[in-house]
């Protein structure tokens, strides 16, 4: 099992980071690895609904389906996504800090097929892009500001 808790601070009040992180059509913006995401299910987002996912991982296209697992206003937001060789539950929790807050992500995943043989490089590779997907997500909600 592989499993990350990575965290970084954002100067942006909490309850426009949840709005934020609770869209998961915001992905593509600051995930590097999602190409696209579509709704599977109607209306806003909700605990339960589906989308479509399209994402690009080490070198291949794969489709997958992604579901929002929690929705906590304005503290939590949870998500599993099952992309290719493995499901991954992601949880997002926000807490304030000063005029911003913390975000804190928690992602864990079994890697099935091949790249169980491989779980130790898959899991430093996975830690440097979820570190870089939080880097472009402080830049894009701090960029996002007025």
């Amino acid at each position: 099992m592989i499993t990350l808790d990575l965290s970084t601070l954002v100067d942006r009040p909490l309850p426009e980071i949840f709005e934020f992180l609770s869209n998961p059509l915001n992905l593509p913006q600051w995930q590097k690895m999602i190409v696209s995401i579509e709704p599977l299910t109607p209306g806003e987002p909700a605990v339960g609904a589906r989308y479509k996912v399209s994402a690009a991982v080490m070198g291949r296209h794969l489709e997958g389906e992604m579901q929002i697992t929690a929705l906590e206003p304005p503290h939590k937001v949870g998500f599993v996504n099952q992309s290719g060789p493995m499901r991954v539950h992601i949880t997002v929790t926000l807490k304030p800090v000063g005029s911003g807050a913390k975000i804190a992500l928690h992602a864990e995943g079994n890697p099935a097929g091949v790249f169980a043989l491989a779980e130790g490089v898959l899991a430093g590779r996975i830690k440097s892009e979820m570190e870089a997907n939080l880097a472009r997500l402080k830049a894009v909600l701090e960029n996002q500001k007025g």
